[in-house]
């Protein structure tokens, strides 16, 4: 499923040094921020559309998604492999007594069979080494009828092209590349796991190359969001992540 991720420690030791100051990266201008923020924004409002219950969200980081979905009336419990990340999602989460978090990797959650309402594994499964492991692990927790969302990087975009010649040219750029998919080895890998596909959304419409769009944060921003306001479907394979709602069969 998609190319190699990154070594599993190395993926730990990153997210553990950055966990204090992850959160910052939701707020301000820019490719990032305009992502992050596009995602809450999508899976929130497709997430209130069922009926509240308790949600997993697996590789939950300091568990910002929380944040949205607490005020819909889900518990929420985020689990992340990264210890730093999971205290970070802890001490957000403050006296609520309807948020809770763990250090666990989503290839083995320590939670029993169909305990979850709705899971979600949000830019998670490229850094996974056993993302098929993980998938199947969100299966057993979910109960029947539940609802899983998950967020990829789409392999087919232009933006993944350009980053993916990027990383080639120079490697040592970013130490942890994700991994990225195509919807075929999305929809393959979840029928493998026991999903069916319900419906596939893309976001993050990006017209410039990574490097431009880092040295100028705003005008990307803005071209981002003036594409995405468009109706005009064709331009959909532009985004450069997908959101995937599936459904246990």
């Amino acid at each position: 499923m998609g190319q190699k991720p990154p070594p599993r420690a190395a993926v730990r030791q990153v997210y553990d040094r950055i966990a204090p100051h992850y959160a910052d990266l939701y707020e301000g201008a820019g490719p990032l921020p305009h992502f992050y923020q596009t995602r809450l924004k999508l899976v929130a409002a497709l997430l209130q559309r069922q009926r509240p219950g308790m949600i997993l969200d697996v590789g939950s980081g300091p568990g910002v998604i929380g944040d949205h979905l607490r005020p819909l009336g889900f518990r929420y419990v985020g689990a992340d492999a990264s210890v730093g990340m999971a205290r970070e999602c802890r001490r957000r989460g403050g006296t609520d007594t309807g948020r809770f978090s763990a250090a666990a990797s989503g290839e083995a959650l320590p939670f029993t069979d169909a305990a979850f309402d709705a899971v979600t594994i949000l830019g998670a499964l490229e850094y996974m080494e056993a993302p098929e492991s993980a998938l199947t692990e969100c299966r057993r927790v979910l109960r029947p009828g539940g609802t899983l969302v998950v967020s990829l990087l789409n392999k087919s975009s232009l933006y993944r092209l350009l980053a993916r010649v990027r990383q080639r040219r120079n490697p040592d750029a970013d130490p942890i590349p994700a991994a990225q998919f195509t919807r075929r080895e999305a929809e393959r890998a979840l029928r493998h796991a026991g999903f069916e596909v319900r419906s596939v959304t893309y976001f993050d419409i990006e017209l410039l190359p990574p490097g431009f769009a880092e040295n100028h944060p705003r005008v990307a921003q803005q071209v981002a969001a003036m594409m995405e306001g468009l109706p005009v479907l064709p331009f959909r394979w532009l985004g450069s992540a997908m959101l995937i709602e599936a459904f246990p069969f």
